[in-house]
């Protein structure tokens, strides 16, 4: 290593041939692969078995280590390509669909604005294909010394899996942090040490503010970073959504916003959706959608009954609430309604305030014996696609499941005892703390309590855990009887269960959640609505006469209710506002209203780190482009400040030049003042002001007239063109 490449004493030492700083650049694009390469393990090891992970990643090093030494660049990228079609090629093989370009690229505008891979169609395939071509190319580029390129190859994956909502803030940081640590090192080899602190800053910068640019550009990622903090989000708005992801989170908040009323003749739980791609920390829903219209829709396979039913939007929802398992709806809306992957109705709009919708639906109705009897001998499609875990599931999930269906003979009477068993051994409560881990895992053997995504997660586990087919819905309970076969759906009706699948028979409902206390935590929910202290307003300083009136809406809009009926059933803008019991950002929360009043939210530790990480970018670019020399130069010409001749006459010289070199051309290197005017053809009046300055700097001095006349100069030629 020569002084001039290494200028830092420090660096000048060596690993045998390997300069120190080559060192430091390659272990930062080791630590790069490392941040994508654990969400890629992530997604094969949440869907399929990871075992094949390693040896690809190391064939694939190996392959760009060995390259390096023969292949020029333009090999590299044609090697690239190479992988990028053979990878994609045979994930599309692996598909039991037709997929054309336009397919393919729906899919990456979907993934690149928040949809989770976990939602693609064989994502551990998909990973698994994917992985070599960034290791390739950052690998390759680092190693011919191309760390910007390496950087941008590394990064550039990076910010996909960072977009799509599948990569943690450790994660991200890793990458951001070793991307830096590329760019400065590889500058210090290659370059030396000057500029290199501002191009590392300078990437840093970039990193991570591109995908949080991007993220929150309207359809943008589903999580899209908040600087201004965030609440406690409602139950309602904690699991129903139309997203194809469902976290589950920590304490939540009840909403007796009204939704709708349905008039059925049986009150059932009314179904917007299921998931059923579990990763330990939530869930994901794969598959798509096609019009009712060309689809068949056959119902369950075994005994069922029909229900039919009217649904009657309270507000604009973006959700399609049916009663398992839909069938029909009416002529007026069948060209809008779609067929889900997993058998459930959508609406092809927003379901429109005040807009009634009948469906009709086939409701399973087999007898016990039926599905005692219904076996296991489930279609491949059925088990591989809901007997699916992580396979860091830890195994005491399925020993406990085996100890408590220990004795049953059948699917069923399986999914019985788990049911019984949650419902028995955990409480109810909303206020919990979201545990670290695998969420059933947790439930089980960490927590005495939880709500009904917890009970709904671990009962689904559990089964899994034993081969047998299972699979999250989410809807709302039946609601309040507000009149004869009607129910009033409000928010906190909110609710996750459980749909097992028995062969003949199909989907049957199953709700492990306690039934007693949940309905008093609805209650205590709707009655904190109400409950006056005698003077106008309640005791949360709410305004009673705005719930009376909207205890009357509900009455005009419910002609068969009564007043019984009604326990606290409006709750107004004013009473939201005044409890917090405000809908979060979920499906159907549009007419909901967040907290009144102003107040200046305190910015999280991680938002102070983006927010200083922006600054010192921008600051760093600026140094790297001149550009705060050059604006305080631009000003240095427009503005100048008074002070002894000597010292006006100087500044006037420099303004003098700066006015010249915009007009001409700078002054070169070893090229006098006097050859300078001389080349451009300076007016006479520059060439005063040169006469001036070298009197100042060489003769006897100036008077306070000579100083006057520079500045007069300068002023007198920057006003002409």
């Amino acid at each position: 290593m020569t002084e001039q490449r290494t200028p830092v004493a420090w660096l000048d030492n060596s690993l045998g041939a390997v300069p120190l700083a080559r060192v430091f650049a390659l272990g930062g694009t080791v630590g790069l692969l490392a941040s994508f390469l654990f969400v890629l393990y992530d997604v094969v090891g949440t869907v399929g078995d990871p075992t094949l992970f390693y040896p690809v990643v190391l064939a694939t090093l190996l392959s760009a280590t060995l390259l390096s030494r023969v292949l020029d660049l333009t090999g590299a990228l044609v090697v690239t390509a190479l992988l990028f079609v053979t990878g994609t090629g045979w994930h599309i093989l692996t598909l039991d669909v037709n997929v054309d370009m336009l397919t393919l690229v729906s899919n990456n505008v979907e993934l690149l604005t928040g949809e989770s891979v976990l939602r693609i169609r064989q994502a551990d395939v998909w990973a698994l294909t994917v992985v070599p071509t960034p290791v390739f190319v950052t690998w390759y580029l680092a190693l011919r010394e191309h760390y910007l390129g390496a950087v941008v190859a590394g990064g550039g994956m990076l910010t996909y899996v960072v977009l799509t909502g599948d990569a943690g803030t450790t994660v991200t940081l890793l990458g951001v942090v070793s991307g830096a640590v590329v760019v400065a090192f590889g500058e210090i080899e290659v370059g030396g040490w000057p500029g290199a602190a501002d191009q590392a800053v300078v990437v840093l910068a970039v990193m991570v503010l591109v995908p949080l640019a991007v993220t929150i550009v309207p359809g943008g990622a589903a999580s899209p970073v908040s600087f201004l903090g965030d609440d406690t989000g409602t139950m309602e708005g904690a699991v129903i959504s139309d997203d194809s992801s469902l976290d589950i989170v920590g304490e939540v908040e009840q909403t007796a916003e009204p939704r709708f009323v349905v008039t059925s003749e049986e009150p059932r739980l009314w179904r917007t959706g299921s998931y059923d791609r579990y990763t330990g920390g939530g869930w994901i829903r794969t598959g798509g959608s096609s019009s009712l219209a060309s689809t068949d829709v056959d119902g369950p396979r075994g005994p069922t009954r029909e229900v039919t039913h009217e649904i009657r939007a309270r507000q604009d929802l973006e959700i399609f609430p049916t009663a398992w398992q839909p069938i029909a709806v009416e002529d007026s809306v069948a060209a809008e309604t779609v067929v889900n992957d997993d058998g459930g109705f959508g609406l092809g709009r927003t379901f429109s305030e005040g807009e009634t919708i009948e469906v009709q639906s086939a409701v399973p109705n087999a007898s016990r014996e039926a599905l005692v009897d219904a076996g296991t001998n489930y279609p491949e499609s059925i088990r591989e696609r809901y007997t699916q875990l992580p396979s860091s599931t830890p195994d005491r999930v399925g020993e406990r499941t085996e100890q408590i269906i220990q004795g049953t003979d059948s699917a069923y009477e399986a999914a019985v005892a788990i049911e019984q068993w949650l419902e028995s051994n955990r409480e109810y409560s909303l206020d919990v703390d979201r545990p670290e881990g695998d969420i059933a895992d947790a439930f089980l053997f960490e927590m005495s309590s939880g709500y009904c995504t917890y009970y709904a997660t671990t009962m689904a586990t559990m089964l899994r855990s034993q081969g047998i087919p299972a699979r999250m819905a989410v809807g709302y309970t039946p609601g309040e009887a507000v009149g004869e076969n009607e129910y009033l759906v409000r928010g906190l009706n909110s609710h996750t269960w459980v749909e097992v699948y028995f062969p003949g028979v199909g989907w049957v409902e199953f709700d492990p959640t306690p039934p007693d206390p949940r309905q008093e935590t609805e209650q205590g929910a709707i009655g904190s609505t109400g409950g006056s202290d005698g003077d106008g307003s309640d005791s949360e300083g709410v305004d009673t006469d705005g719930r009376q009136a909207g205890i009357e809406e509900v009455a005009e809009q419910e002609p068969n209710a009564t007043p019984d009926d009604l326990p606290g059933a409006a709750v107004d803008e004013q009473i939201q506002r005044g409890t917090g019991l405000s809908p979060s950002d979920g499906a159907g929360d549009e007419g909901g209203q967040a907290g009144g009043g102003f107040s200046v939210p305190t910015p999280s530790r991680g938002q102070v780190t983006v927010s200083l990480v922006a600054v010192a970018g921008l600051v760093a670019w600026t140094r790297q482009a001149g550009l705060a020399g050059s604006v305080l130069r631009r000003l240095s010409v427009r503005f100048q400040r008074r002070a002894d001749p000597e010292t006006d006459i100087e500044r006037a010289y420099e303004r003098l030049l700066l006015v010249l070199e915009d007009r001409h051309r700078p002054r070169r290197t070893g090229e006098t003042a006097r050859q300078y005017v001389d080349d451009i053809y300076a007016s006479d009046e520059a060439r005063r002001v040169l006469e001036l300055y070298e009197q100042a700097r060489y003769a006897d001095g100036v008077t306070r007239d000579d100083a006057d006349e520079a500045i007069e100069l300068v002023e007198e030629i920057r006003a002409t063109k």
